[in-house]
């Protein structure tokens, strides 16, 4: 018996094919990743109101575990519910310490930021859209130019003929450099839509880990020096324009969130042991408190982690679990998907941005020794009067059910000498 390569090779793309194919469409079937926790500091209650949200259910609790219906939940947080309160006529309502909520405080709302691993460890372009922050108009125009950031500079470059305009080059990076800003800048992030209410320009870090502002107004350079040198590297820089006007950035460190408050300048989220590589962050501003939610994205089934603050003060604090039945599904599901193939291909992970090519061993080793060995007893059954060839056990051995059906397809993977 030889090996017949070409037929290998083929062989091997179908099994890698469906090491993907498999597994995604199992996924999809069962949905088992669509489940979140949510939740927020009630200004009503003044205790933490949870929400469980899947593909069947949508639960609201309170912090003893007790299910609470829509209505009563909603009530409890005006700012993120205000337009349904309002449409219940349930306005004005009184917090348990007396203090009145009415629709026009709490249609003030809740500027909301999300910060994930997958965000913060990607690398953005050095490309940027610098708008004119003072337009004549009241909506913003896209620029003729796009920004780009060089190691030792500023440079704008036309977009219609890819000319640099030296002198807007010029006079930008000179007014950086009269700021105090060293070159080379580390981080860079501007909001490059059109449809925000108002421009806040680019929010960078220099070589000297200092925070800083640069807009554009009237056609001018404006540098605004945001903080000084930062303890921890910059990992990442965020622009946020929302007409609530409560922060309009957002930095990240190494083991920290600052944010770069309207009323009391950049502000740093009392978090402790905060790892922006494999924690999820949620944060609700509202006029009144402040709710952060944590997500340890490293650990499987990890609880949600709840902080309610004033002024960011931390004023209470709240754990949640998944829930059992949620856990125990999941935990049917891999067993299915190990019984189904041995190894799954991974393109995407919560913890990186980039499009992965990674092979994985399925979650539970019982099961997937049983699939090889179904997989094993079927092509024995199904060949039994034929003469069977050691190559084609041993890539079913090796590749369980994905590689009994290829073998099935494409028939054995050796020829007779």
């Amino acid at each position: 018996m030889n090996i017949n390569i070409p037929r290998l090779a083929v062989f091997f793309v179908c099994v890698i094919g469906l090491f993907w194919f498999i597994p995604n469409f199992y996924a999809k079937a069962f949905r088992t990743d669509k489940f979140q926790l949510g939740g927020s500091f009630s200004e009503i209650s003044k205790e933490f109101v949870t929400w469980e949200v899947g593909p069947d259910r949508l639960i609201y609790e309170n912090e003893n575990g007790e299910k609470l219906d829509r209505v009563s939940a909603q009530k409890m947080l005006p700012f993120l519910f205000y337009n349904s309160i309002d449409k219940w006529k349930a306005f004005p309502l009184q917090s348990v310490d007396g203090e009145n909520i009415t629709y026009d405080t709490a249609k003030s709302g809740i500027q909301m930021l999300r910060l994930s691993a997958r965000n913060i460890l990607s690398n953005a372009l050095p490309l940027h859209v610098l708008f004119e922050s003072q337009p004549l108009g009241a909506s913003l125009e896209i620029p003729d130019d796009m920004l780009l950031i060089k190691p030792n500079r500023f440079v704008f470059i036309n977009c219609a003929n890819g000319k640099v305009d030296e002198e807007k080059s010029k006079s930008f990076t000179e007014e950086a450099k009269n700021a105090g800003v060293i070159f080379p800048v580390l981080k860079a992030f501007a909001n490059p839509s059109d449809l925000k209410p108002f421009d806040e320009g680019l929010f960078f870090a220099d070589s000297a880990n200092k925070i800083f502002q640069l807009k554009m107004v009237k056609g001018a350079p404006f540098v605004k020096k945001i903080s000084e040198t930062l303890d921890k590297k910059v990992l990442h820089v965020s622009v946020d324009e929302s007409e609530k006007r409560v922060f309009d950035g957002t930095i990240v460190t190494e083991n920290s969130i600052y944010i770069n408050t309207y009323k009391d300048g950049l502000k740093k989220l009392p978090i402790e042991n905060y790892n922006p590589k494999t924690t999820s962050a949620t944060a609700y501003f509202s006029p009144m408190y402040e709710t952060v939610l944590l997500n340890n994205l490293s650990v499987k089934n990890s609880p949600m982690q709840y902080m309610a603050m004033k002024d960011l003060n931390v004023i209470r604090e709240y754990q949640k679990n998944i829930p059992r039945d949620i856990v125990q599904k999941r935990e049917y599901v891999s067993y299915g998907l190990s019984f189904l193939t041995p190894f799954y291909l991974a393109q995407f992970n919560a913890l990186s941005n980039e499009v992965l090519f990674e092979i994985k061993f399925a979650p539970n080793l019982t099961f997937a020794l049983l699939g090889i060995l179904f997989a094993l007893a079927l092509y024995i059954a199904i060949n039994y009067k034929k003469r069977f060839y050691i190559a084609d056990l041993a890539v079913i051995c090796l590749t369980g059910i994905p590689g009994f059906i290829t073998l099935q397809i494409f028939s054995s993977i050796a020829k007779k000498e």
